[in-house]
């Protein structure tokens, strides 16, 4: 029985020592993931442009230089080179008081960007990608961004902040930019939803329709915001995951106004 005792606790040494093995490699793994898609996305920071990058020497923006676009304080992205890493760019998003600031893309459907990132490289961080549904001009009624939410706080992990009247009131905008142009994203609500819900909808059967779909986003709000949108209106999209019960989602809702009507 000694014997027998003596056999048993060996095993069960080597079976935790295992198990501490995975665990400890899988944890490893799982911070290289965020440290090369950390570096990646910084690397790709680089065709960004701030104002005060390409601003004159002055201190002011060139509108022979730079175009009426700096001019009103946006960025300028290089989707030319982008397009060089990835021909499925289709903009970029940026708010200045946080850090989401990537490039995003669109796959033929919305599970490739959920395990990799803008440029092909399989990671668990993924990319910022547009729904597959959605016209890759942003031209659709209701366009819909989505992101993880990494627990290093990265991609979309800024939206939680949402959740709160004084985070919305700190960060009521971000930018939109686009090959055809840039916009500015208004936000006007955001909330819990499950994936059930009709948070995602993108066809809609009349104008009436959508007006009630956006009275529903309203209704639901977690903040109260002055941006009130109408049936006239483009809505976009942003949407993460959370975790206040199984398949929970946060979806802000933004109204897309271009730079230059």
């Amino acid at each position: 029985m000694r014997s027998f005792g003596k056999v048993f606790v060996c095993l069960l040494g080597a079976v935790l020592l295992a198990v501490f093995a995975v665990s400890g490699y899988r944890i490893w793994e799982i911070l290289r993931e965020r440290q090369t898609a950390g570096a990646a996305y910084a690397e790709l920071g680089l065709f960004l442009q701030l104002e005060e990058d390409i601003a004159g020497q002055d201190g002011t923006a060139s509108t022979e230089e730079t175009g009426a676009d700096i001019q009103a304080g946006f960025p300028k992205a290089d989707f030319d080179s982008l397009r060089s890493i990835n021909d499925q760019v289709v903009g970029w998003i940026y708010d200045d008081s946080s850090v989401i600031n990537y490039p995003i893309a669109q796959a033929q459907d919305n599970d490739y960007y959920l395990h990799h990132m803008f440029d092909g490289g399989s990671n668990a961080s993924g990319c910022i990608f547009l729904d597959y549904r959605n016209q890759s001009d942003f031209s659709d009624s209701h366009c819909i961004i989505y992101g993880h939410h990494m627990k290093d706080g990265s991609m979309f992990a800024a939206l939680s902040g949402y959740k709160t009247q004084e985070y919305y009131e700190a960060h009521p905008q971000m930018c939109l930019l686009t090959p055809g142009g840039n916009y500015t994203i208004e936000v006007f609500a955001g909330y819990v939803a499950n994936v059930e819900d009709d948070a995602w909808k993108t066809g809609f059967a009349s104008k009436e329709d959508y007006g009630a779909w956006i009275d529903s986003c309203l209704s639901k709000s977690l903040i109260s915001a002055s941006v009130k949108p109408t049936a006239s209106d483009r809505v976009i999209t942003l949407s993460t995951c959370s975790y206040e019960f199984e398949d929970a989602r946060f979806v802000l809702h933004g109204v897309l106004h271009p730079l230059f009507p």
